[in-house]
């Protein structure tokens, strides 16, 4: 026979939760009646039974936190399109001219190596030597000698090439000269007296400075004067008691070696006992031309030679500057080793080519005549006068 179910009052809901701990708790149920009206098979009074039921826990949930991932992302090569060697310049000449003239430099490296290179035209100086230190896998500084002192002791950026001038150096110096009648024989005769100073360069004033300073030496009033020539004359006048110029070695007869800086005299065309003369193409000249078996003297004395004739019998050099490095190119501190054995005999290779007279070498740029390997013991004079005048060479840089 059919039968249904009736519900009663239930005491309390039936709820259920996964994982949440059972209780079993009392409720009323009723009995089964007939569907069709027929008797009850049990008696219609409530009873109380048992059943099991869940209870609700709370339940903690852990959050979902968002977590960091590093990814690393591959570089492009260095040299490729999308990350080109740079190339920086500080604006020490017209920057127009670096803009027409340095891309030439630039492409005959990319044509040599395959890769690419950019120039870059900075504000300053100071700005090429931050750069170099921020980037320096990717980057080449034309420096001046300044410039690579504070680049090298900033970020130990390296030297590369330094440029040679017009006189076949790759270095300048400067000269103190006195009277030949003045008795002063040696540093020391120089304190308390009259120094003319053509200008505040390394090799005719912060050298010597430094020089000065390292002796105990204090010279007397400074007197600045406009050039070279003006500080000869002031010599050569009894208007000052010594003055700095720039010394430039004589050519020696074709038949000798070439004069060396700390081992001949810095005046050695002396020993013959003759007086300079100016020659036929305008030089100043010892018993004639280097050709001829003679010297030529090429120092600051020489620019007022047709003013002054006697300037070389009345004047002499007491001692000369350090040799101070030109301007150089140098690399960054993280520059790949083998690529920069690679690119150093390029340099040599393009600034001794015509080419280079229409880009780098030109005369309104560096004027370069060629480049040499540098190395960083040149630089030495310059720390030395640096530290000697507690100078930081930022304030000197271009």
């Amino acid at each position: 026979m059919p039968f249904r179910r009736t519900v009663g009052l239930i005491t309390i809901a039936l709820l259920f939760a996964a994982g949440c701990q059972p209780q079993v708790l009392e409720v009323e149920v009723t009995r089964l009646v007939d569907v069709n009206g027929g008797a009850a098979v049990a008696a219609a009074t409530p009873e109380t039974i048992e059943v099991e039921v869940t209870r609700l826990v709370p339940q903690e949930v852990t959050r979902i936190v968002p977590e960091e991932v590093v990814v690393e992302v591959t570089k492009s090569p260095l040299g490729s399109a999308e990350r080109p060697i740079q190339l920086l310049f500080a604006p020490t000449v017209n920057t127009a001219v670096i803009s027409n003239r340095a891309p030439a430099f630039a492409d005959f490296l990319a044509n040599a190596t395959g890769r690419q290179f950019a120039v870059g035209v900075l504000d300053d100086e100071q700005t090429v030597i931050e750069m170099l230190c921020a980037a320096p896998v990717d980057s080449i500084a034309f420096l001046s000698e300044i410039g690579y002192v504070v680049a090298a002791g900033q970020c130990g950026a390296t030297p590369a090439v330094s440029g040679v001038n017009q006189h076949g150096l790759d270095w300048h110096a400067g000269m103190i000269v006195v009277r030949r009648d003045s008795g002063i024989t040696d540093l020391a005769g120089l304190a308390g007296l009259r120094w003319a100073v053509p200008d505040e360069s390394l090799h005719n004033f912060y050298y010597f400075q430094a020089l000065f300073a390292e002796s105990g030496i204090e010279p007397g009033e400074i007197v600045p004067v406009k050039g070279d020539n003006t500080a000869m004359l002031a010599v050569l006048n009894g208007e000052v008691d010594f003055a700095t110029g720039t010394f430039v070695p004589p050519v020696l007869p074709f038949a000798e070696d070439e004069w060396v800086y700390g081992t001949d005299d810095a005046e050695v065309w002396r020993r013959l006992g003759i007086a300079p003369a100016r020659s036929g193409q305008g030089f100043v000249v010892v018993n004639g031309t280097p050709e001829q078996g003679g010297y030529r003297v090429r120092d600051a004395r020489a620019g007022i030679f047709d003013t002054a004739p006697t300037v070389f019998d009345e004047t002499r050099i007491l001692t000369l500057s350090a040799q101070i490095p030109n301007d150089n190119i140098t690399f960054g501190a993280g520059f790949p080793v083998g690529l920069a054995r690679d690119l150093i005999p390029l340099f040599t290779e393009f600034a001794a080519s015509p080419n280079c007279i229409e880009s780098i070498c030109s005369a309104d740029f560096y004027n370069w005549q060629g480049v040499n390997p540098a190395a960083d013991a040149q630089f030495e004079p310059l720390r030395f006068t640096l530290q000697t005048l507690n100078l930081s060479g930022s304030e000197m840089t271009p």
